[in-house]
C-alpha cells in the first residue's frame, strides 16, 4: 500500500457538470485553513482530466474530500475509478476522508443517504463517513477546519506544531506544513488582500485555537510572509493570555522571541486635525529602514479622526529580532495610551513577525487595520478589517467590501 505522508495535499473529488464553483471555493477555503489541495482545475491544463487521479496518487496524497452535487450520478468517472482508488486508500488510518454534501432531502435537511444513492461502492458504505453539508461558506469552514483538525493530530513534532502563511503568492510550489495557510492572492492590478481573502481567513481564525489545541502543543512556530493586516489578525487569534509560546521566523530564518535584551529608540509625534473630538484614533508605525511614506499623514487629515500620531524608529535601520518583545511592550503601551476608549485604526510598516506579536498583545482594543494600495491611482490606504482579541466568535469583527459603492461589510 502506499505510504501516506501527512503532510501532502489532499485531492477534491466532483463533477465538473455542476460541482466547479463549489470545488473552486472549497480548495480555497481549505487552503487558508491550513490544508494543501491537489485540485485538477489548478494543476491539469485542459483536456487532461482523465489523468487527474494519477498524478494525484503520483505526486502523493494525505487524504480526500468528495463534493457530492446532484449531478454527481452521471460520473462513471468518479464512481468507477477515482472514489474506488480513494476508498482503499483510506483503509489507512492516516488518510483522511470525508464527504462534503450539497443534497437535501424534501424537509430541506441535509440528505446523508444520497452519496450512496448516486454513487453506490461495493467495497464501502458512504453513510458511514463524516458528512458536512457544504451549500454555503460556513459549511465549507466546518469542513475545512474539521480537515485541519486530523490533519495536524497526526504532525505535530515534539511538542511543536509549525504554521506556514503566504498571503501575496499563489497557493502552489510552497514548502510543507502541518498547516501551510494559503489565502487568495492579490487580484491583478492590485497589491492588497482580496474581501474573498478575508471571508476564507475569518472563520480560520476562529477555528485556530481549536485546531493547534488538537495537536496537544504548547508552541506554535510560525514561519512565512504575509500582509500586515492579516498578520495582525493572526496574533490577534492567539492573544497572549492563552499561554501558548508563540515564535515568529523572518525570512532569513531569524526567530522574533525571546528575552527582552535589546531595546529600539522611538519618535513620535502627532498630526494636526480638525477631526471631532469623539471619532476614533488613527497610528501609524513606521518600523522599517526604508524612507518614510508621506501617504499617512495625507490620508489621516482627509478622514474625521479625533487625533492621528505617527510612531517611528529613531535610526534608519533593521531592528534586531531580539529587541521584539521589549518593542512590542513599548509600542502596545503606547497605543493603550492613545486610544485610551477610543477605537484604534492601525496604518502599520512592519516587519512581519512584529505585526503577528503586536496582535497577540492588544486582547483589550478594537483595531481597524489597513492596507498600502500602491497599485492605485493615486496610491492610497484601503480598509481591511476590523480585529478584537479574545471575542467569541473569533477575532474578525468584520471586514470590508471594496466593491465600487464600498457600503458593505462582510462579517463571519
Amino acid at each position: 500500500m502506499t505510504q501516506i505522508d501527512d503532510l501532502d495535499p489532499i485531492f477534491l473529488s466532483y463533477r465538473h457538470s455542476d460541482g466547479d464553483a463549489l470545488a473552486e471555493r472549497a480548495a480555497w477555503v481549505l487552503r487558508t485553513h491550513g490544508v494543501p489541495v491537489w485540485h485538477d482545475q489548478t494543476h491539469l491544463s485542459p483536456g487532461r482530466f482523465q489523468r487527474r487521479l494519477q498524478e494525484a496518487l503520483d505526486s502523493g496524497l494525505s487524504g480526500a474530500v468528495l463534493l457530492v452535487t446532484e449531478d454527481m450520478a452521471l460520473s462513471s468517472f468518479v464512481r468507477e475509478l477515482e472514489l474506488p482508488n480513494l476508498l482503499r486508500l483510506e483503509a489507512d488510518s492516516a488518510f483522511t476522508f470525508a464527504i462534503g454534501n450539497t443534497i437535501t432531502d424534501s424537509d430541506g435537511r441535509l440528505d446523508y443517504g444520497a452519496p450512496d444513492r448516486l454513487l453506490p461502492q461495493e467495497i464501502a458504505t458512504l453513510s458511514d463517513f463524516d458528512q458536512f453539508a457544504v451549500y454555503d461558506h460556513a459549511g465549507l469552514a466546518r469542513l475545512a477546519s474539521e480537515m485541519a483538525v486530523r490533519r495536524v493530530r497526526r504532525a505535530a513534532v515534539d511538542d511543536r506544531l509549525h504554521l506556514d502563511i503566504q498571503t501575496r503568492v499563489p497557493a502552489l510550489g510552497t514548502r510543507k506544513a502541518p498547516l501551510a495557510v494559503r489565502t487568495r492572492p492579490p487580484m491583478h492590478g492590485t497589491s492588497v488582500p482580496p474581501v474573498e481573502a478575508w471571508e476564507d481567513f475569518a472563520p480560520f481564525l476562529c477555528e485556530l485555537p481549536r485546531i493547534v489545541q488538537s495537536a496537544d502543543v504548547q508552541h506554535l512556530h510560525i514561519t512565512g510572509g504575509a500582509h500586515l493586516s492579516m498578520a495582525f489578525a493572526l496574533g490577534a487569534a492567539l492573544p497572549t493570555t492563552t499561554g501558548l509560546t508563540v515564535t515568529i521566523a523572518d525570512q532569513d530564518g531569524t526567530e522574533w522571541t525571546g528575552a527582552e535584551t535589546q531595546t529600539v529608540s522611538l519618535v513620535q509625534s502627532a498630526i494636526p486635525l480638525d477631526g471631532r473630538p469623539d471619532g476614533p484614533v488613527a497610528v501609524y508605525l513606521d518600523l522599517v529602514p526604508t524612507s518614510p511614506n508621506k501617504g499617512f499623514r495625507h490620508y489621516a487629515k482627509s478622514h474625521d479622526y479625533a487625533h492621528a500620531v505617527e510612531i517611528a524608529v529613531a535610526k534608519r535601520e533593521p531592528i534586531p529580532a531580539e529587541a521584539a518583545p521589549a518593542l512590542v511592550t513599548e509600542l502596545r503601551r503606547r497605543i493603550g495610551e492613545i486610544a485610551g476608549s477610543r477605537h484604534v485604526h492601525l496604518f502599520m510598516r512592519v516587519p512581519f513577525p512584529l505585526a503577528v506579536m503586536l496582535g497577540r498583545t492588544c486582547n483589550t482594543l478594537r483595531v481597524t487595520l489597513y492596507e498600502w494600495e500602491k497599485e492605485a491611482e493615486p496610491p492610497t490606504y484601503l480598509e481591511m478589517a476590523t480585529v478584537s482579541a479574545g471575542r467569541i466568535g473569533g477575532p474578525v469583527v468584520s471586514w470590508t467590501d471594496r466593491s465600487p459603492a464600498q457600503a458593505t461589510v462582510g462579517s463571519p
